[in-house]
């Protein structure tokens, strides 16, 4: 019994890497961007690259290590969400916004790879808990800003 379970658990797959890229939808040139979060179990980076670089709209760049069990638990928490984010199966399709695409890379090296074209609000569960593991000193990756960050904003005029 003990062998079949430990059988079992070696052909499970997890989830080795998480990567979420998004892109501008329509509107204005100079302010046009693709921009992608990478996540792993001991890692998170970012990369934001405008269409024209500029002051106002400058290319960014950063990576966080770490071997925090707590940043490892955070990074179970978002890997767990996902086969449901997956499932979900949106149909939605957005001409005037941009794609959301994920590939998720697993430990038997397969991957994952789709683009939902709706509203970033449709997955604000998930881009939460992925903000939550953003250093504090770093702006919030684009792709994963949700109405709920511009309505304190607007809250504070």
């Amino acid at each position: 019994m003990i062998k079949k379970i430990a059988t079992q658990m070696e052909n499970m797959k997890y989830i080795t890497r998480i990567v979420i890229k998004g892109v501008s939808g329509y509107g204005p040139a100079d302010e046009a961007y693709n921009d992608k979060v990478t996540i792993t179990p001991t890692s998170i980076s970012y990369e934001y690259k405008p269409l024209y670089e500029s002051e106002l709209n400058p290319s960014r760049k950063w990576s966080y290590k770490t071997n925090s069990p707590i940043f490892r638990m955070m990074y179970d928490k978002v890997a767990g969400m996902l086969p449901a984010i997956i499932e979900r199966g949106i149909q939605e399709f957005c001409t005037d916004i941009g794609g959301i695409e994920y590939t998720i890379t697993y430990s038997d090296k397969t991957k994952f790879k789709e683009i939902y074209w709706g509203p970033r609000d449709y997955f604000e569960e998930l881009f939460v808990a992925i903000k939550r593991m953003v250093p504090e000193t770093e702006y919030t990756p684009v792709v994963l800003l949700t109405s709920e960050d511009f309505d304190d904003e607007e809250d504070e005029e």
